[in-house]
């Protein structure tokens, strides 16, 4: 049995004329009489009684025609509900960002997907270092812009570009009017630490404890970009920022000294592994097209786009 065939004995029983339902369904009157006649030697029950002046539905095909006609809304309820279900994914995309997320392309990177792609809705929120990675695992957010390392099975994770690292220093301390830091001038210094929940390779990097191969003294826990700020200007404590960062974040109580051999800082797009919102992919497209055509509006970054 075919929903065609259901939607043809419907409509000769509305009309309760092969010609005029005919039409109505866009087939020739010989082709829905074959149709039906069909149906009803599966069936072994005849739904309609044919006359040369009239057409009769028999007592078997109105019971037929009530059920198929429920059948046939549930279908276009379950196609609407589908469609809905849908629009609802393409139609909202979650992003979340710690920090400067993309500096000063920022702007262009959602402003041209903003264009392209009108019907979907952008809900932004920003996230701390110490639970950033657990709100994009647990769903609150579909993607978000991450700073690396990321050593998580659960995401999938696309450089974007890497800038120089900076060391932020208490204006009044003893860097305060330095030109330029090396990494074993600050490496013995206490650090602003990222709070216990955050990854150790995450908050490591930050600490340059890669560099020197054991963690550091720690100077301050913090959880936002304000409590490091604050821990460097007036507990005494080091951080270290990249370079953008460095152009949104500031501090009366800071300065931003450049360190010559610290590893570069990389940026990447990431998002859940499996995760089926059809917007994603878009957003990634649209952030490599900006970050491959206005990468010089971001000073002291590099590239890692194809």
């Amino acid at each position: 049995m075919e929903i065609r065939q259901l939607q043809y004995v419907v409509r000769v029983a509305e009309t309760l004329h092969f010609g005029r339902a005919a039409e109505l369904e866009h087939i020739a009157a010989s082709a829905l009489s074959t149709h039906i006649r069909r149906l009803e030697s599966r069936l072994d029950v005849k739904l309609f009684e044919r006359t040369p002046h009239q057409v009769l539905v028999t007592p078997a095909g109105v019971h037929f025609v009530r059920e198929a006609q429920e059948i046939l809304d549930r279908l276009d309820r379950l196609r609407t509900e589908t469609q809905s279900i849908a629009r609802s994914a393409t139609e909202h995309l979650s992003i979340g960002f710690f920090g400067e997320a993309l500096g000063e392309l920022t702007h262009q990177v959602f402003g041209a997907f903003a264009a392209e792609f009108p019907q979907t809705r952008l809900e932004f929120t920003e996230l701390s270092m110490s639970t950033q990675f657990e709100d994009l695992g647990s769903g609150v957010v579909d993607v978000a812009f991450f700073r690396m390392p990321i050593d998580d099975p659960r995401f999938e994770v696309r450089p974007l570009f890497q800038e120089r690292l900076y060391a932020a220093v208490a204006a009044a301390g003893p860097f305060g009017q330095a030109a330029s830091l090396t990494v074993e001038d600050i490496i013995d210094q206490p650090f602003a630490v990222a709070g216990d929940t955050t990854p150790t390779e995450w908050a490591d990097f930050w600490t340059l404890a890669g560099v020197r191969g054991a963690p550091g003294r720690t100077g301050a826990l913090v959880r936002t970009l304000n409590e490091s700020l604050s821990a460097v200007a007036y507990s005494g404590a080091i951080d270290t920022y990249p370079a953008s960062a460095t152009r949104t974040f500031r501090h009366p109580g800071v300065r931003f000294i450049p360190i010559s051999d610290a590893p570069a800082s990389i940026q990447a797009f990431v998002w859940r592994r499996g995760s089926a919102n059809p917007m994603i992919p878009e957003l990634l497209e649209v952030t490599r097209a900006v970050i491959r055509d206005h990468i010089d509006d971001l000073p002291e970054a590099e590239s890692l786009v194809d």
